[in-house]
């Protein structure tokens, strides 16, 4: 196999990695956005059967849920920033870069997913409908914001690749 072919073809070989590890993300992000929606329908349904009066504002549960939306974007931005992503390539290659975009976007989506528990606990706990449907908009907007770019993946598996010393099939975990 000539040079060129060779590097074609592990280049091909990366972006089906990124592609299938971006996939794999969408999903998750995807099931766990709609799980937020459930809720939601589950905690408006919820007040609606009871019909009990609000008994006080559930500030708490805004300060929790405020806490980590904007903890679920400072991890984010803490674990996609540029040094934390060259340590990631340089220790565990451009393979182990994939996986740790897989997991950061899995992490910061599971904690919208905890303000969307929040939103179903608030139905229990003296909220109103409108309490309800505000959480629920904040966790899918951190969801939104969470959610995967795949040409930012692929850049960045391709800039990495290409500039890490002994790039190769190697560094795939081909």
């Amino acid at each position: 196999m000539t040079r060129n072919a060779e590097a074609v073809q592990t280049t091909a070989s990366l972006r089906a990695q990124v592609a299938a590890a971006h996939r794999t993300a969408l999903i998750l992000v995807s099931a766990l956005a709609m799980s937020i929606i459930i809720m939601a329908g589950v905690g408006y349904l919820v007040l609606n059967v009871r019909r009990n009066s609000r008994v006080e504002p559930p500030y708490p549960f805004y300060a929790a849920a405020a806490v980590l939306a904007i903890g679920s974007i400072v991890i984010r931005r803490a674990q996609l920033h540029r040094v934390k992503l060259e340590v990631v390539a340089a220790t565990r290659g451009v393979g182990g870069l994939i996986k740790h975009l897989v997991t950061s976007t899995i992490l910061t989506a599971a904690i919208a997913e905890t303000i969307g528990l929040i939103a179903l606990i608030v139905a229990f706990f003296g909220g109103d409908q409108n309490d309800v449907v505000r959480l629920a908009v904040v966790a899918l907007a951190i969801s939104a914001y969470n959610y995967p770019r795949r040409s930012a993946w692929q850049r960045t598996a391709d800039y990495f690749f290409a500039t890490l010393p002994g790039s190769g099939e190697s560094q795939l975990g081909l």
